[in-house]
């Protein structure tokens, strides 16, 4: 049995019935996002409230405390860390170039590293060659220096056939998977 009695359609009614469910229920979840969102702002204001009277608190015992003097510290500016620059030494310096991977830029890197001779370079370990061509910037960073200690040990003792052996199986330094 109908509420209304209407010359509509049977469809239209129910259109209309639905469209009149769905106004009912969006006004009622308006309503209540509204109430949801008065609730949250009311706790947030009392909370504002309190931190307030906390800090006005806060404020009154800083202002009865007695004033402390301050004691400059100990340290004034700490720099950061500087390592010396090793010296050069009266060392006749052997000619790294020698060395599959290293060029005239890559000696001077070295050099100034202290590292002049192929027994220094072979006593250095790769991570600390790596170090000082990362340093160096990203030009030198490409270089893999791994092989380098082994070829100066060659060259300390005077292996150089053994030296040109490895150095045909290297390419800048690195093994040749071809060779």
């Amino acid at each position: 049995m109908a509420l209304f009695q209407t010359s509509l359609p049977p469809q239209w009614v129910a259109i209309i019935e639905i469209a009149a469910v769905l106004i009912l229920v969006s006004v009622a979840g308006y309503l209540l996002s509204r109430l949801v969102l008065f609730i949250k702002i009311r706790r947030i204001k009392e909370e504002i409230t309190s931190k307030r009277e906390e800090l006005k608190a806060c404020k009154e015992l800083h202002i009865k405390l007695p004033a402390t003097t301050v004691r400059p510290p100990a340290v004034g500016h700490v720099a950061k860390t500087v390592y010396p620059k090793p010296e050069p030494v009266d060392i006749k310096s052997d000619d790294l170039k020698v060395i599959e991977g290293i060029g005239p830029k890559i000696e001077e890197l070295l050099n100034k590293e202290g590292i002049y001779t192929y027994t220094k370079l072979a006593d250095t370990s790769p991570i600390r060659i790596t170090s000082i061509l990362k340093n160096a910037g990203p030009r030198f960073q490409i270089q893999d220096p791994s092989s380098w200690p082994t070829q100066a040990s060659l060259a300390r003792f005077g292996k150089w056939e053994e030296l040109q052996e490895l150095k045909s199986k290297l390419i800048a330094g690195k093994q040749n998977p071809y060779a």
